[in-house]
């Protein structure tokens, strides 16, 4: 996974996070200002105050002239997020799939604040957030994967990768009978969380092109125990999130890691996040390789059920995903 999370280097050290113009919509007033900021060799300019209207005139106008991005201070983030669950994704004009995309494309900011902070409680807070969010998106009863799944980014990036791993780990959930809010935000969450731990491994070793050495594998299966041990006093972290952390690469055949956990050791969402990781990890471009076609995936996925992954997990997602394979 590449350790490269900043879509706007702009924003690394201004205090300011990037924001994309299509996720605002016209309405009375915003509690946060808006910045232009027309290059790198210049200075953000403030392009409406807080609590000042925005009418589609303006994010018209703002299209027309090519500007695609506006910013925000760091510490209205979080207003950010309430205002797109409130104003954006409950907006009944949009499709599930346009809600979904406006999703993925307004928490950006919020996450590459919170991944770069270093902070395990804002994560954990982010996570929260989107995943609530996100059950509302992927669980509408009009919403179809399949349709999702040709909107999606496929690129590997650690903000693809972790969402893309989150929407499959709540889809499969809800699948298998999983309906309860409480426990699909918590899913969710733990599926953004899962690979926390590649932040400490060097961007050389995540994004080589050619075959790892012994030592770099080492240091890339580092990852689930440096993700636990960020997550694990945690108190708003639940048990079985934590074992989506430090289990998702553990197989029922005891051929995974980093302990080689069997079967019924392994959490159930850890095995729903196994699931999920994979898939977009083949499902992706990736450093070394292009994505492998779906067909390859399912059968690469229905070869190893009840061996590397859960059966009854395994056509559950293959049926959803693609009904007549």
């Amino acid at each position: 996974m590449s350790a490269e999370t900043i879509s706007d280097p702009k924003s690394a050290t201004s205090g300011l996070v990037a924001i994309a113009v299509e996720t605002l919509m016209p309405r009375d007033a915003l509690d946060f200002d808006l910045y232009l900021w027309p290059s790198a060799d210049s200075s953000p300019l403030l392009y409406r105050e807080a609590n000042y209207p925005l009418d589609e005139t303006d994010l018209e106008r703002l299209l027309s002239q090519g500007v695609q991005t506006l910013y925000i201070p760091a510490a209205k983030c979080r207003s950010y997020q309430q205002y797109l669950r409130k104003v954006v994704m409950r907006n009944s004009r949009l499709r599930p799939t346009q809600r979904f995309s406006l999703l993925k494309k307004a928490n950006r900011a919020v996450f590459e604040s919170a991944f770069r902070s270093g902070v395990p409680t804002r994560m954990v807070q982010f996570a929260e957030e989107f995943g609530r969010q996100l059950w509302e998106v992927v669980c509408d009863r009009d919403t179809v994967l399949a349709h999702l799944f040709s909107v999606m980014d496929h690129d590997y990036l650690t903000y693809t990768h972790l969402t893309n791993v989150c929407t499959y780990s709540v889809a499969l959930a809800h699948w298998l009978g999983i309906t309860r809010p409480g426990e699909i935000g918590a899913i969710a969450a733990g599926a953004l969380l899962h690979d926390y731990g590649k932040r400490h491994v060097p961007p050389a070793i995540l994004n080589k092109t050619d075959r790892l050495t012994p030592t770099e594998r080492e240091i890339i299966r580092g990852h689930v125990a440096a993700g636990f041990t960020a997550f694990c006093m945690q108190e708003d972290v639940q048990w079985g999130q934590l074992m989506m952390i430090y289990q998702h690469h553990e197989r029922l055949n005891g051929r995974g890691y980093l302990v080689g956990a069997t079967a019924e050791e392994i959490h159930p969402w850890a095995k729903i996040c196994a699931i999920a990781d994979v898939f977009d990890a083949l499902t992706s471009t990736r450093p070394y390789r292009p994505p492998d076609p779906l067909a390859d995936v399912l059968e690469y996925l229905q070869e190893r059920a009840g061996s590397d992954f859960d059966a009854e997990m395994v056509r559950c997602w293959v049926m959803k995903i693609c009904p007549t394979n």
